[in-house]
């Protein structure tokens, strides 16, 4: 006889739901922890649908029938979809020890190369099996190593045909308060996502192996990221079937961090995370939001510099590079390892009974240099920056590579 189910579980799948859905994936287990003080603090009223479902499922489900979320969807089926995303989440999480654990024992951790991803989107809609999709307007992408620091790196605007028909209000509210692009049909970008996803997939697959290498994001973007690459995954035609795997980057900076503590050249500078959310939290921070060089022009000369998908990827990779790399002894290079600025700024002395007020120092315009990321060499303070490792999708040179999308 099926197992009697209490409303509070039915509450669980909702919040382990939505949390899904903002690409913060539980599993059933760890989810009584997460909902049990929102659960506390609920009042009757809003516990009775919880009560109605479980009601419903015990007396339906020793029936024998089939029972219906308040969407509409079959219990069933959720709790399908809740053990295929466990047994997801499981395999990630296995991968990225695997590949921090094979750097290891092959003495390449400070040599590892990484990718990481960021997509910019006009909206979030539903496609007809009513999932989540996102309407691209930016992407970045970029490799980088704790030896080398940042290397190659690829950034697009997307050139958006059309938004979906009833979206447009909630458009141009999202690009209002993130980003800035201007909508469709008015957008600045030149290149059709399907174009930049094949190039995606050339650049992390360089090496022209069986399967592409792991691409990292921010945990909240991965559904973002995903559904943009299905989707124009899934309007191929013809061609063999291409893995892309879109896994955690606190996860990876979690297990990194506790390889270079581990593996410290001297004592460690930091100690490693308690927890694979104070790495998120860590990565959450946004450092490097506002430091030179990292945005592209539209942003920069925008003032959404933050917000600018070339902004992201090297503010995390710079981060994790922070955190991990000086446990293992390695020297910073400007512009590599850190911002061009990070050690241009000599700190100046003052005795201590001066007050000075340096807050406008830091944002005025003598310390605040508006530089071409597509430039082959800007002048930067006396000092040269290479910007040539996020050329304009149109010049990037197509590398050697599976991805025929034909």
């Amino acid at each position: 006889m099926p197992k009697k189910r209490q409303p509070f579980y039915f509450f669980m799948l909702d919040v382990q739901k939505k949390n899904a859905e903002r690409g913060k994936r539980y599993s059933l287990r760890e989810m009584p922890e997460i909902a049990a003080p929102l659960w506390a603090n609920m009042t009757k009223e809003e516990k009775k649908p919880y009560e109605e479902q479980a009601k419903h499922y015990n007396g339906t489900e020793r029936a024998g029938g089939n029972i219906k979320t308040c969407h509409g969807v079959d219990y069933s089926e959720v709790e399908r979809e809740q053990r295929q995303a466990a047994k997801e989440e499981k395999t990630m999480k296995e991968e990225v020890r695997e590949m921090i654990k094979r750097a290891i024992l092959s003495q390449s951790l400070t040599t590892q190369k990484f990718f990481l991803i960021h997509i910019n989107y006009f909206c979030e809609s539903k496609d007809v099996n009513g999932d989540l999709r996102y309407d691209p307007a930016e992407l970045a992408i970029l490799e980088f190593s704790l030896q080398d620091g940042i290397g190659r790196g690829m950034h697009t605007l997307i050139n958006l045909r059309e938004i979906p028909y009833g979206y447009y209000y909630e458009a141009k509210r999202h690009s209002s308060d993130t980003h800035n692009l201007p909508l469709p049909p008015d957008t600045v970008g030149n290149t059709n996502i399907r174009d930049a996803i094949i190039e995606v997939i050339k650049f992390v697959n360089y090496n022209d192996e069986d399967i592409c290498s792991p691409i990292f994001t921010f945990d909240d973007h991965i559904p973002v990221v995903r559904s943009v690459i299905r989707e124009v995954l899934n309007s191929r035609s013809t061609g063999p079937p291409i893995d892309i795997r879109i896994y955690s980057l606190s996860e990876l900076l979690f297990n990194l961090k506790n390889a270079s503590h581990d593996h410290a050249v001297a004592t460690a500078l930091s100690p490693p995370f308690a927890s694979v959310f104070l790495a998120e939290s860590y990565l959450d921070r946004g450092t490097f939001d506002y430091a030179e060089g990292l945005p592209c022009e539209f942003h920069e000369a925008n003032d959404r510099v933050p917000y600018c998908s070339q902004t992201k990827i090297r503010g995390w990779a710079f981060s994790i590079i922070k955190s991990c790399a000086q446990d293992l002894g390695i020297e910073f290079v400007p512009g590599k390892h850190e911002p061009e600025s990070a050690l241009a700024i000599v700190p100046t002395k003052f005795d201590d009974n001066d007050s000075v007020y340096t807050a406008t120092d830091i944002g005025s315009d003598a310390n605040h240099s508006h530089i071409s990321v597509h430039s082959r060499n800007v002048q930067h303070s006396g000092s040269i920056v290479n910007s040539a490792n996020f050329p304009k999708l149109a010049d990037f040179k197509r590398g050697k590579g599976r991805g025929n999308l034909v």
